[in-house]
């Protein structure tokens, strides 16, 4: 006969099932916020943000349950379920991908996506007297680089680049074309820009995306390099958020509420219209291959990335990656806000992370192979 359960019991039992039910309805609502525009809800564009602290603190209830009280288990099971698709997108799990055995070289090519932040160098380091940017650009050898906040390519004495490393950059990549605000395209192809007038930088509206077309031993890749709307965060603003992520609670409510949520859901906003103007140039210039790659500012499931899949868009992260990442590393965003997305004739075989602090993001390089 079971003994029973001791007042204290019961109530940790029941307190248990209220964090399950409250971790497992924040996990489904942030899980599915992104399928709805910002410009109808602006908040579910800064709900979506919420889904990895969701995420870990279900994983986290779920081991407590395991190991305290099975039955509460079912609860964080069933939002995991109901949530699946987008757990994937965060933290997939792929094993085994790769570039099918014998597939001849030629129909293989890679691409480099990184926001640069000007060629400077956070790290100030310069061990040997060139721009740790450039050589690791240099390094990777990719076949296409698309290039974010990057505005020139000249000699810049402040920022260690020179005529040499500038001479070698151009010998490997003899098509370069510098477009929008500060978007940079280098490739090893012959290339041709598609003129896209929609630019803006004013009033705290960001928005830059760059197309070309690339002629890939004998393919017609499109390929558009964006960089959409920052958060627009004042260094107060970050300072605040810092606080908070140190569990800091004697800051005022009611000025996160002025600031940084609102902040966000105007950036949400505007990158909902960029989206559509995104897929409008896809859908009008894209034809049957392209790549789309940058600095989204934006987080896995977010609202671009459903727009996008409508024009037959696919991101790569889930398709071949291994665990979750992120590749802003600044200020305690620990987002992964830039992206690689595909269409067309080409699959994914591989997709990695740099680790090299020079810029506030980390870059993405993407292995793709044209199917027979």
């Amino acid at each position: 006969m079971n003994k029973p359960l001791s007042p204290w019991r019961r109530i940790a039992n029941a307190c248990m099932l209220v964090a399950n039910m409250v971790a497992g309805i924040g996990l489904v609502v942030s899980a599915y916020s992104g399928e709805i525009s910002p410009l109808e809800r602006p908040v579910c564009g800064v709900v979506v943000l919420t889904f990895p602290g969701w995420l870990a603190l279900t994983v986290m209830l779920l081991v407590l349950d395991l190991i305290r009280w099975r039955k509460t288990a079912l609860v964080a099971i069933v939002a995991l379920a109901a949530s699946w698709p987008m757990v994937w997108d965060t933290c997939p799990l792929n094993i085994g991908k790769g570039i099918p055995d014998g597939t001849p070289h030629d129909r293989v090519f890679t691409l480099l996506s990184y926001n640069v932040y000007n060629l400077r160098d956070r790290t100030e380091s310069y061990p040997d007297r060139t721009n740790p940017t450039l050589s690791y650009i240099l390094r990777m050898d990719a076949d296409i680089v698309c290039l974010q906040e990057l505005a020139v390519l000249e000699q810049m004495p402040d920022r260690h680049l020179y005529k040499a490393q500038l001479d070698s950059l151009h010998e490997r990549y003899p098509y370069a074309i510098l477009s929008g605000y500060a978007l940079t395209f280098l490739s090893k192809y012959p290339v041709t820009p598609i003129h896209l007038d929609v630019t803006t930088r004013e009033r705290g509206n960001y928005c830059d995306i760059g197309g070309y077309v690339v002629e890939i031993e004998g393919h017609r890749l499109a390929v558009f390099s964006v960089h959409l709307q920052s958060y627009s965060l004042t260094a107060s603003d970050k300072s605040l958020y810092r606080d908070l992520t140190k569990l800091r609670a004697d800051e005022d409510l009611h000025e996160l509420r002025n600031t940084l949520l609102y902040k966000l859901e105007v950036a949400a906003m505007r990158r909902a219209t960029q989206a559509a103007t995104l897929k409008r140039y896809i859908e009008y210039y894209g034809g049957e291959n392209v790549v789309v790659c940058g600095d989204f500012n934006d987080v896995p499931g977010c609202y671009t990335l459903h727009a996008l899949a409508e024009a037959g868009m696919r991101e790569v992260w889930p398709e071949v990656a291994f665990g979750p990442t992120w590749t802003y590393n600044d200020n305690r965003f620990y987002f992964r806000i830039d992206h690689v997305l595909w269409k067309g004739r080409m699959r994914p075989a591989d997709i990695s992370r740099g680790n090299k602090r020079f810029s506030d993001h980390y870059p993405l390089l993407t292995t793709f192979y044209w199917e027979e």
